[in-house]
């Protein structure tokens, strides 16, 4: 994943790339990057005549490259000039496959901004993803009806009303979005989802009974049947004395270890903020961790889930 080389080019901080051109930008760094650490110039790369890495003309292209002029097998070459370390390579070939061509992100281009790209690639790019939701059921996990209620509460809250017709004009183009994410978890090869959500989120009413009961429903089924997905309710008696350093903090881990980890702070609504600095990351990461430490077991999570549904299915529906 993308974060590492991020870290290993000096652009720490910054968000992993979104888009091909930009996975392809980031491979001509690190080669630049990786042939300086072994202290060889250009002209030095060059002069080793071999077919696959070429001229030195193409050895200065390949440092600069973009998706089009982008050629693998070259790029494979040189790490192997460089001794590039296992992860590196296995890092690399993620970001060649993701400069091969669009996501299907790309497709959402009219609605969506640099953090939800960003987002969306750390997604896609993890193995791990755990979130911690304080107020609302996190986006991966939420119902189209539930989705539509959390859009329309912020976006009537807008005095302007031709700011409100607008947003209500793109809002099933976003709700389509938010859907499509979710194919991610149905994948083979997708993140194991860890999943805390306060019972806050849970008990809240958002587009009213019909909806809620909608939204449990899915939780339920998912935490039941998805091998892949653990969710988890957290108890409001156990954040009387200490409350979540965020309340909406998901962790992307694209490794089995700890490199690379990426944290995401939600604002509702808003985007957000990613941290990848060690020292951040194990602020939150532990936050996360407390937290799931503090929930209720499996069991007791599906059972709260049906007793929350029984609730609702018992007052007459809005």
């Amino acid at each position: 994943m993308s974060t590492q080389l991020l870290a290993l080019v000096g652009r720490e901080g910054q968000a992993p790339p979104a888009t091909p051109n930009a996975a392809a930008q980031l491979i001509g760094a690190t080669l630049r990057h990786l042939r300086k650490k072994k202290g060889l110039t250009l002209e030095q790369v060059a002069a080793r005549k071999d077919p696959e890495i070429g001229s030195l003309a193409t050895v200065q292209r390949c440092e600069k490259s973009t998706a089009k002029t982008l050629k693998e097998e070259r790029v494979r070459a040189l790490l192997r000039v460089y001794k590039a370390s296992g992860e590196i390579r296995e890092e690399v070939e993620t970001l060649l496959k993701q400069s091969r061509g669009e996501q299907w992100w790309t497709h959402f281009s009219d609605i969506t901004g640099e953090i939800m790209l960003s987002l969306l690639a750390l997604e896609a790019e993890s193995k791990v993803i755990k979130t911690c939701h304080h107020l609302l059921i996190p986006g991966l996990l939420q119902t189209a009806g539930y989705a539509r209620a959390v859009m329309e509460d912020f976006y009537n809250a807008y005095p302007d009303p031709k700011t409100r017709e607008k947003n209500r004009a793109i809002m099933e183009r976003r709700l389509e979005l938010r859907l499509r994410r979710q194919h991610l978890l149905d994948q083979q090869d997708g993140p194991e989802l860890t999943a805390v959500i306060h019972e806050v989120a849970v008990r809240q009413m958002r587009g009213g009974r019909n909806v809620m009961r909608e939204q449990l429903r899915q939780l339920h089924s998912f935490g039941e049947n998805k091998p892949n997905l653990h969710v988890r309710v957290l108890p409001a008696s156990a954040t009387r004395s200490k409350l979540p350093v965020h309340p909406a903090m998901t962790l992307f881990k694209p490794h089995d270890s700890a490199t690379g980890r990426t944290i995401y702070l939600e604002d509702m609504n808003r985007g957000g903020t990613f941290y990848s600095e060690p020292g951040d990351v194990e602020v939150y990461q532990a936050s996360i961790d407390d937290c799931w430490d503090m929930t209720l077991s499996k069991q007791q999570t599906l059972d709260f889930f049906l007793e929350c549904i029984a609730d609702l299915s018992t007052t007459p529906a809005e």
